[in-house]
């Protein structure tokens, strides 16, 4: 493998990692390919994704910022070494360019392109952004947001990097047999992400033990996060269901978005653009411990449009229960109103701007 020449930087979440993951894949693209480096966390899903695509990792000691005072100590001496050690990575590998995909994994990134004077490009991915992104923005030599934002932040809107594993590889009847689903049902596809989502892990074997009828002729996929598969198999099994196929973690996205009809989903940036690139309707439940509310956000476009709706991750798991059986009532019982809101879906249909965001990368200032 030849010495990378991008610095890709960011991690954390599958939320980052994937995004960053398309834009290697549009690098890889040009003629000739520029190779890439990915800075990331040192959580074992940063790896574990990275090593199954072949890049180039690096891992490190960056920490969320925090005012509990040990964690503010630790987070200035993971910024302080992941400085340094994305200095080393610059100066010896003769870095040209750094893309800066937010987070506390990229924060230590801009400060070490600025101090080796080599142009960076930060990538908005939230609809709001968060305080890193803003810390950032007066620091990176180009500021681009993937999304619009709720309060202006960037002059470029580019549309959101898509990895190839993430768009669908035919059409549903493909990616149905792919998984070994039956192609004479409709498909619910229930995820919380890359490592799951607890109270949806919950809720929604319980939602179809309460409302059985509901989901008669529906077969749901249901990815849990690594975690959680075994424990979410045996609700299913408890609520009376065996029309389930559980995943605990899967690299390759596009296929269940390919087999799926209804979306349940978190409302992360990388999930939204996911479904919307691949014209699913939606039933968001966004992570209701955000100070920003960024997911409720995220979401809000789509709702706009009637491709998709809001359920409100209430602290009550009843109350959240009879909020998401108002929602998807009329989805999963009548056709005309799912294909009303494929259709506002289709409208909303994205592409992927992986090459475009290149582009910019690629025609920074250089110092």
């Amino acid at each position: 493998m030849n010495a990378p020449r991008v610095l890709l930087a960011g991690g954390g979440s599958g939320g980052h990692i994937s995004p960053g993951l398309a834009l290697s894949e549009a690098f890889q693209r040009l003629s000739p390919p520029l190779p890439c480096a990915f800075a990331c966390s040192n959580r074992a899903i940063d790896t574990e994704m990275l090593q199954h695509a072949g890049a180039h990792a690096i891992p490190l000691p960056a920490r969320p910022p925090t005012l509990r005072p040990a964690g503010f100590v630790r987070f200035l001496h993971g910024f302080r070494q992941s400085e340094s050690a994305l200095n080393n990575v610059i100066r010896m590998h003769d870095i040209e360019r750094v893309v800066l995909l937010g987070g506390f994994v990229a924060a230590p990134a801009v400060r070490a392109a600025r101090r080796r004077g080599i142009p960076s490009l930060l990538v908005n991915l939230d609809r709001v952004p968060g305080k890193a992104n803003r810390w950032m923005r007066s620091r990176a030599t180009r500021v681009v947001s993937a999304v619009t934002t709720t309060q202006p932040f960037a002059d470029t809107v580019t549309g959101m990097p898509i990895r190839e594993a993430a768009s669908p590889p035919g059409n549903q009847k493909h990616c149905r047999e792919l998984l070994g689903l039956p192609t004479d049902c409709r498909v619910l596809l229930v995820t919380g992400a890359s490592q799951g989502a607890g109270s949806i892990n919950k809720l929604i074997p319980h939602f179809a033990g309460k409302l059985p009828k509901l989901l008669d002729g529906w077969h749901i996929l249901h990815l849990a996060g690594p975690e959680a598969r075994h424990e979410v198999e045996a609700d299913w099994k408890a609520n009376g269901k065996d029309n389930v196929t559980v995943f605990g973690f899967t690299h390759e996205m596009g296929p269940l978005w390919g087999a799926a009809d209804l979306v349940i989903s978190r409302a992360g940036a990388c999930s939204v653009a996911e479904i919307e690139s691949a014209a699913l309707p939606a039933v968001y439940i966004p992570y209701p411990h955000h100070k920003d509310q960024h997911q409720h956000h995220n979401a809000t476009p789509a709702v706009e449009e009637t491709a998709a709706r809001i359920v409100q991750d209430s602290s009550d798991p009843q109350r959240t229960s009879e909020l998401l059986a108002d929602a998807v009532r009329d989805l999963l019982t009548d056709s005309s109103a799912l294909a009303s809101m494929r259709s506002a879906a289709e409208g909303r249909r994205t592409t992927n701007a992986a090459d475009a965001i290149v582009d910019l990368a690629l025609t920074m200032p250089t110092s």
